[in-house]
């Protein structure tokens, strides 16, 4: 009997350091004693969706967290709105996200909060536009706003070249749509208009200020164009959201002398691409774009979650280089990113 229970002993023993090996290894799945891995929880807050560049950016960086194994909340829309944008920051938080993703539109009205979350181990990184202190970002993608202004400039100064050699100087009238808004807007806008400026065919007949990127706003600025300057043959379009607007108005004025009339934008998307390609029969206005590295939105996720972290500079700044699309490589981009 005793020799029984002494069995039997031996084997509740044995179940039980199973069992307990069992629970722990499902605590811990880190094998050989391995620090547990750490599960990113991440959060997108985005001044726009609506426009169709920031809900493709947006939605391809949720995608790319998503494939990494990420948890990601839905993303937050601020509709250009700080005070709401700072209401999200601490949602997050509050939800627990161990990083966020975002755009600093007011780049000073959100300092505090972000210095907050930082100070709560919480990773900012941020899409062309970071806090104005160091200590409220962990890393920032970003252009030179002022460069890609004149690469926007320069196209339109090419193509008069070649669709004007012999036009006297002044003759070209241009117009550019402006947005004031902030530093770098501003450091875009002066890149424009000094690049044109220098052109000496170019003549700058007016500026269009705008406060948003409103595609109605900029539809009826078109309409104010070309009622005070019928003749103009060049148009300089702040963002790509502005250009697809203009470029959709101007389809209605069939005075229009659309062989000899030119729509010049920033940014790139598969929607202003394929209105560049289709400006080589006319059907389109846009002729070129400046724009930061088409692969700069597809390495905004690798940049937060710290893969480039050797490469930013002493602003944290991870720096796109400057490239410019006309009817002579649209194709080979559109190729590649039409559908990606």
């Amino acid at each position: 009997m005793k020799k029984l229970l002494t069995i039997l002993l031996a084997l509740l023993m044995v179940f039980s350091l199973v069992g307990c090996s069992g629970n722990k290894e499902e605590e811990n799945p880190a094998e050989g004693g391995g620090e547990e891995t750490v599960q990113h929880h991440l959060g997108i807050i985005w001044p726009d969706t609506q426009i169709e560049f920031y809900n493709w950016a947006a939605n391809l960086i949720k995608s790319k967290a998503e494939e990494a194994g990420w948890k990601v909340e839905e993303i937050a829309v601020y509709d250009w709105d700080t005070s709401k944008q700072i209401e999200q920051f601490e949602n997050f938080a509050t939800m627990g996200c161990t990083d966020i993703i975002s755009i600093a539109t007011d780049s000073a009205a959100i300092v505090d909060v972000c210095k907050k979350l930082r100070q709560q181990g919480i990773n900012l990184n941020f899409f062309a536009m970071a806090p104005a202190d160091l200590d409220a970002y962990d890393s920032v993608t970003v252009a030179d706003q002022y460069a890609i202004g004149v690469a926007m400039a320069e196209n339109a100064v090419d193509w008069v070249n070649e669709k004007y050699p012999d036009a006297p100087d002044g003759s070209i009238k241009a117009a550019i749509i402006t947005l004031p808004t902030d530093e770098d807007n501003i450091a875009r806008d002066n890149g424009i208009r000094d690049t044109l400026a220098a052109c000496p065919k170019i003549t700058i007949v007016k500026e269009y200020e705008q406060d948003a990127q409103d595609d109605v706003k900029v539809q009826e600025t078109v309409d104010t164009m070309m009622l005070e300057n019928p003749d103009i043959q060049v148009l300089v379009c702040h963002f790509a959201s502005m250009s697809l607007a203009a470029d959709e108005r101007l389809s209605t004025y069939t005075q229009i002398d659309r062989e000899n009339f030119g729509i010049f934008s920033g940014d790139i998307d598969t929607m202003l691409g394929a209105r560049i390609q289709k400006s080589v029969t006319n059907e389109s206005l846009i002729r070129a774009t400046g724009t930061y590295d088409p692969e700069g939105v597809y390495k905004q996720f690798d940049v937060a979650s710290g893969k480039y972290d050797s490469e930013l500079n002493d602003q944290k700044q991870y720096v796109y280089h400057i490239t410019k699309f006309d009817t002579t490589n649209i194709d080979a981009y559109m190729a590649e990113y039409d559908g990606k």
